[in-house]
């Protein structure tokens, strides 16, 4: 169940623009990213059958399970009453089958990046604190 969490929070990262690390931090208030942990959530209970109070010990931006709550039915809605959320929502499903590890490898690959720039960093610190 793992692997699929982070699969569907690399497709969702994608399609809303956003960093995957969004899904984890409680400040943010981008609408993009709001409606992103309810695709999330709504797939989370509704797909892999996740219970409500499991919600936030995988999404830790995600206090209480009353949020969880509160997200799934707002998505019921939204979907019930917007096309466009219904149609984001199928493309995402489709979205997760057909490019699901595309998406997880292009976020390690970033993380791959982000980490041998660190690493590049450090070693001119360490060459500049030597000359010193």
């Amino acid at each position: 169940m793992k692997k699929k969490i982070e699969i569907a929070k690399c497709t969702l990262a994608d399609m809303f623009s956003m960093n995957v690390d969004d899904f984890d931090r409680s400040i943010t208030r981008k609408s993009n990213v709001i409606e992103a942990r309810r695709f999330l959530i709504y797939y989370l209970v509704d797909d892999l059958s996740l219970k409500f109070v499991d919600v936030p010990k995988k999404m830790k931006c995600i206090s209480t399970h009353a949020s969880a709550i509160h997200h799934f039915y707002r998505m019921i809605d939204l979907m019930d009453t917007e096309e466009t959320t219904k149609k984001k929502y199928l493309t995402f499903k489709n979205n997760l089958n057909t490019r699901g590890v595309y998406s997880l490898e292009k976020h390690l690959d970033k993380l791959i990046d982000q980490r041998k720039l660190v690493n590049w960093n450090i070693k001119k610190l360490k060459q500049m604190i030597n000359e010193a």
